[in-house]
């Protein structure tokens, strides 16, 4: 075989297995990922004083994700696979309807989770849209800047008899 039909023939395959992993129907939720979760996360951004986010959401097997996020509730959320190596993480990525924090006054429009799921539980981090105001006063960075909240472990609530 002449060099330019091997590469042709191995760029060939390696676009079909591209596709495959692009393109793929199949929901990346396992049965064991599928159903209702809640837990907390450490809120560290300095100039929010609540220090405890609460987040409840619905995982479904097409990878589609309902739930509140604080205050606010998950708009269109979805479960993802993010695999770069070496790491291998899920998203779950939507919008938010609402105040996140609303004591606060808190809102922001959109949330990602990155969250690895071992022994049955989700841990990972919270992260909204924002800007970085750093040098920016309380009131600015309150009103501007991206929320973060680190330890998020979700769980199956137990139920009660």
């Amino acid at each position: 075989m002449n060099r330019k039909f091997q590469l042709t023939v191995l760029l060939a395959a390696l676009m079909t297995l591209a596709s495959k992993n692009l393109f793929s129907a199949e929901s990346i939720v396992t049965p064991a990922m599928a159903g209702h979760w809640e837990g907390n996360a450490r809120i560290i951004v300095s100039w929010c004083h609540q220090t405890n986010l609460f987040v409840a959401v619905d995982i479904n097997p097409d990878g589609s994700v309902t739930g509140k996020i604080g205050d606010a509730t998950l708009v269109g959320g979805h479960f993802l696979s993010h695999r770069t190596w070496p790491w291998g993480h899920t998203l779950i990525t939507g919008k938010l309807d609402g105040a996140i924090m609303a004591v606060e006054g808190i809102t922001r429009s959109e949330v990602t989770m990155i969250c690895d799921f071992n022994d049955d539980s989700f841990t990972g981090q919270i992260d909204t849209d924002g800007s970085l105001c750093v040098f920016s006063s309380e009131k600015t960075m309150r009103e501007k800047m991206a929320l973060t909240a680190v330890g998020l472990k979700l769980t199956h609530p137990k139920s009660t008899p």
